[in-house]
């Protein structure tokens, strides 16, 4: 498990490289976003408010 890390908020998400991979492996309750670098994270899909200002996008 990593984190993303934004100020003193760490985001419990795996990291992809792939967006299909990170599709695959997300479950119900999680989404799969995309930050500013072309890299693809799974995260619950709660944690996707703290993150979304600080450019990560739904894919």
């Amino acid at each position: 498990m990593a984190y993303i890390l934004i100020d003193d908020m760490q985001i419990p998400a795996v990291k992809y490289e792939e967006k299909e991979a990170a599709k695959e492996a997300a479950s119900d309750k999680e989404v799969v976003v995309q930050d500013n670098n072309n890299k693809f994270w799974v995260i619950d899909e709660e944690s996707y408010a703290k993150i979304e200002s600080f450019g990560y996008t739904i894919v």
